[in-house]
């Protein structure tokens, strides 16, 4: 039957039935024309707008459909499914790109939908790079991390949970063995994410599907350009990544910002533990703060304490970034609150006196199928030296010498194993009394993480150094008692209810549990004054906080570096220095651009091609610049050194590669910012032994030392002879 153009004197109901049955026969255009004119008495019913985009797609007109598909959009925009039909409506009318961007967003929404995950791989060749501006955040570690790993760390945690509650800004992340950023699709962060906290197999196929794209992704994703308005936000530790320096270089000569989360400075608080590869990885890149950022994000106040201390210690001359503090004190809004605020059991049964054996779970039955059924006490934390596990396995043999076996609950380490970790296992090892009280756990979901701390008398986290410490906020947000170091950073995280006992004392730790064991009020009481959800607040104000800290870093004015020292040699190696030095941030200083592979002990390789190297001279006199270069063994082609400045002719030198090494460029008054520019044609490949890092690269010609004098004077000329051959450089 048909209907009236614009339905009037039909009731809404009728109209809507006639839809329905034209709808089911098939006859899209008469259901269109119903819905329509049931819409125009009901416009705001939001599932006949998107039945009658159905329809309408279906007679053959998308793009009508689209309109009607967006309407429902403002209505509901979290509705995944809405963002299908929209993405199949655009790949109707061949806008292929936008298509890709409507699947992601109801991927993003619910990452485990097959239908959504299937069309958005489909259209990933086609998902247009969004513009590089504002807040951009790098998830290069977090990224590597599931590369090879499934279940988070402490650290990734912090960068995935923040990532994901930052609402619609552009992720990035660099290769290990790459210079430059490539944009991350928020929907393949999100699945990620989504399948890191569910599960921890990593034989999963579902996972191994995901990581296969993410794979992929590394290697073709489109490239990040950075550019004036864009801040690049560092949110973990990718400071390890061998080029990572030299993209930000040529990132913040393109006119972005950089500011990094500095989540804790243990490898030079705690030299002795951090292995000296990573000691000295992690002094490098402190050293280039002052050039490299543009402010930074501590994680807590005891964290910017120790970086400015260790700016003024070890970099005096150079003016530390200027710091603002975030703490990652975060949660899950949608944490089930009845499980999370569910209190232990601390009357009778094993604090009573020890004669009852406690159910372990909640609702999800057992904790573990590895755990027996009987009262525990939990660390979580990988096994590696700073976080102390040997005081917590001395404190439970002291408790076992004590209270016996039937009165020392079991102590459970919930935890990945790490470098370093050969002393906990051979204390095991070598006591098998203390062995039978402890298990180990490893790669846990969060499900069965939440199930651990649900299921403990209380937690400990007897750590020597920390930046944060989530394992005590993820205690105190499950309402259990953590009993931790007395230490600063932990003093914070452990606020709103932690015990605290003197740190490294295993003797003092036995106190404290013991006094937990044997007085149940006590405990009690304590669980009673952590505040609701542990005083934590939703990851999204979290995020919050850490992307206005960015941008108000980001828009501050920075006091100028020190100049620098005239006739003196700025060695662009390291020296073999295992703690930060001010003579590499002058070396990082005068580097411009990505055209330098890492440095080495006695100096640093070029790209093959151009590399730079700036200076600002401090007078509008004539000025000169010596180089000492090393020429590659078997080195090929020709080497062009070319020192410029606005307002004045270029000096240039050209040879032949293998013949070239000490250089000296004069060049006429003008701008006082000096460009020296190094062309290495067509480079030359090192054997392996030569390269350093365990890389193969292709090189242009090595750099000594460079520097900077006045033109025209001996004396000037004299005084860098002496400091280059009479003064050996030293760093240390």
């Amino acid at each position: 039957m048909a209907v009236a153009e614009d339905g009037a004197g039909e009731k809404p109901g009728v109209l809507l039935a006639r839809g329905d049955a034209a709808r089911d026969a098939g006859r899209w255009a008469e259901a269109a024309a119903a819905y329509g004119a049931y819409l125009r008495q009901r416009p705001d019913d939001r599932g006949i707008l998107v039945q009658r985009g159905h329809c309408l797609k279906e007679d053959g007109d998308p793009a009508a459909a689209l309109e009607l598909y967006r309407r429902a959009e403002a209505m509901q925009p979290d509705d995944a499914d809405i963002h299908m039909q929209i993405g199949h409506a655009l790949k109707l009318l061949g806008r292929r790109g936008d298509a890709a961007e409507a699947y992601g967003r109801a991927l993003a929404i619910n990452p485990l939908d097959v239908n959504a995950w299937s069309e958005w791989r489909s259209a990933l060749a086609h998902l247009p790079a969004p513009p590089a501006a504002g807040p951009v955040l790098d998830l290069s570690d977090l990224v590597n991390w599931f590369a090879h790993r499934r279940a988070p760390s402490g650290i990734q945690r912090v960068q995935a949970e923040v990532a994901a509650a930052a609402g619609e800004v552009t992720l990035c992340a660099m290769h290990p063995e790459e210079g430059q950023w490539r944009v991350l699709p928020m929907a393949l962060f999100r699945r990620l994410h989504h399948l890191s906290r569910s599960g921890a197999d990593p034989e999963d196929p579902a996972w191994k599907a995901t990581l296969a794209v993410l794979l992929s992704w590394r290697r073709e994703g489109p490239v990040l350009q950075p550019g004036p308005g864009m801040v690049l936000v560092t949110l973990g530790s990718a400071w390890w990544l061998p080029r990572y320096a030299a993209a930000l270089r040529a990132a913040r000569l393109a006119g972005a910002r950089h500011v990094p989360v500095l989540h804790d400075c243990g490898p030079l608080v705690l030299p002795g533990i951090a292995e000296p590869a990573l000691r000295t990885e992690f002094a490098r890149w402190f050293s280039g703060l002052p050039v490299l950022s543009d402010g930074v994000i501590a994680v807590s106040q005891a964290t910017a304490a120790e970086y400015r201390r260790l700016m003024g210690r070890h970099l005096p001359d150079w003016p530390a970034p200027p710091v603002i503090v975030v703490t990652p004190d975060g949660r899950d809004p949608e944490l089930d609150e009845e499980e999370a605020e569910a209190a232990p059991e601390t009357g009778g049964g094993f604090l009573g006196g020890l004669s009852r054996r406690r159910p372990a779970g909640g609702r999800g039955g057992r904790v573990h199928p590895d755990l027996p059924d009987e009262p525990y006490v939990l660390l979580v934390s990988s096994l590696e030296p700073r976080k102390n596990h040997l005081v917590a396995l001395e404190a439970w043999r002291m408790l076992l010498e004590r209270r016996g076996p039937g009165g020392t609950p079991r102590l459970v380490f919930a935890g990945r194993r790490a470098p370093g970790d050969a002393p906990v296992m051979a204390a095991l090892t070598a006591d098998r009394a203390l062995a039978e009280r402890v298990t180990l756990l490893h790669d846990l979901d969060d499900a069965a993480l939440a199930r651990l701390y649900r299921g403990c008398l209380f937690t400990l986290y007897p750590s020597r150094h920390e930046g944060w410490g989530l394992p005590v906020s993820e205690s105190l947000l499950h309402r259990r008692v953590p009993v931790v170091s007395e230490i600063p950073a932990l003093m914070e995280s452990g606020r709103n209810g932690a015990l605290f006992f003197a740190p490294n004392s295993a003797d003092d730790l036995a106190m404290a549990v013991q006094g937990l064991l044997t007085h149940p009020a006590r405990l009690a009481a304590a669980v009673a004054r952590i505040p609701r959800h542990g005083g934590l607040r939703p990851w999204a104000e979290v995020a919050e906080d850490l992307l206005a800290a960015a941008r108000r870093l980001a828009a501050q004015e920075r006091d100028p570096p020190p100049p620098l020292p005239l006739c003196h040699p700025i060695h662009l190696g390291h020296g073999g220095a295992q703690g930060p030095h001010s003579g590499l941030a002058r070396a990082e200083f005068v580097l411009a651009g990505d055209g330098w592979h890492p440095a080495q002990d006695w100096g640093a390789w070029t790209r093959p091609g151009t590399a730079e190297l700036r200076f600002s001279a401090p007078w509008d006199g004539p000025a000169r610049v010596a180089l000492s270069l090393r020429p590659p063994p078997g080195a090929q082609g020709f080497v062009r050194v070319s020192l410029g400045r606005k307002g004045a002719g270029a000096a240039t030198l050209e040879d032949r590669a293998e013949a070239i090494g000490e250089v000296s460029l004069e060049i006429e008054a003008g701008d006082p910012v000096l460009h020296l520019t190094i062309d290495s044609h067509p480079g030359t490949r090192l054997p392996e032994a030569a390269a350093g890092r365990g890389e193969e690269p292709s090189v242009g010609m090595g750099v000594i030392s460079v520097a900077l004098m006045h033109g025209r004077s001996p004396g000037d000329r004299v005084s860098y002879l002496e400091k280059r051959l009479l003064v050996p450089a030293v760093v240390s």
